[in-house]
């Protein structure tokens, strides 16, 4: 197994300590809960310093982070994830996360978050989409994890190319019919009717 980073992430374990010193009760936290926490930790460490992200990762971590539709290659380990992420330049900017589901798998959990992010020096808001899966630290402890995967993807990184649309083959219209013709030219015509019967 690769060796992970020996410094504990913001974690489960952390949080149900804290719960039992305010409560005196020690409460079962949810997936839900866990991710909850997590979300709002990780956002938070990306808008105050992207070197506080440092943490989260172990050194058997995965990260993909696509901005536009060219292929990323995946980047593997807490040291390189850690450079990626402060080349980037997400500091001072906010996410607004819009949706988040959770599900728990005997790994560990996983995450989905839907949501827009504005860059510091941008007043648009692009929208997003991050998977994240967080591995327990300890198959003894299941309130200790460590960010294991996480893909992120602008929307635009979808839509690389204008959708093509196809165009419905052109309809002649029905011929109209023809309006009534004045008075003057119906008398023209029955007149030129009776000559040629006279004649």
């Amino acid at each position: 197994l690769a060796h992970r980073h020996t410094e504990t992430p913001p974690s489960a374990r952390l949080l149900k300590q804290k719960m039992s010193a305010d409560t005196g009760v020690e409460i079962e936290l949810t997936s839900d809960f866990i991710a909850n926490n997590f979300v709002e930790q990780y956002y938070a460490a990306i808008h105050k310093d992207p070197e506080l992200v440092r943490k989260f990762y172990g050194a058997d971590s995965v990260m993909t982070h696509l901005e536009t539709s060219s292929k990323e290659e995946p980047i593997l380990g807490a040291d390189l994830i850690h450079e990626k992420i402060v080349s980037l330049g997400l500091q001072g900017g906010l996410a607004c996360i819009q949706h988040l589901v959770a599900q728990s798998s005997a790994e560990g959990i996983v995450i989905m978050v839907v949501g827009t992010f504005a860059r510091a020096n941008e007043s648009v808001c692009h929208p997003f989409r991050q998977t994240f899966i967080l591995g327990k630290m300890s198959p003894d402890d299941s309130y200790a994890f460590y960010l294991r995967n996480n893909i992120f993807a602008f929307d635009d990184a979808f839509h690389g190319e204008a959708p093509q649309h196809t165009q419905p083959p052109h309809q002649h219209p029905p011929p109209q019919p023809q309006p009534p013709a004045p008075p003057q030219q119906q008398q023209q015509h029955h007149h030129q009717q009776q000559q040629q019967q006279q004649q």
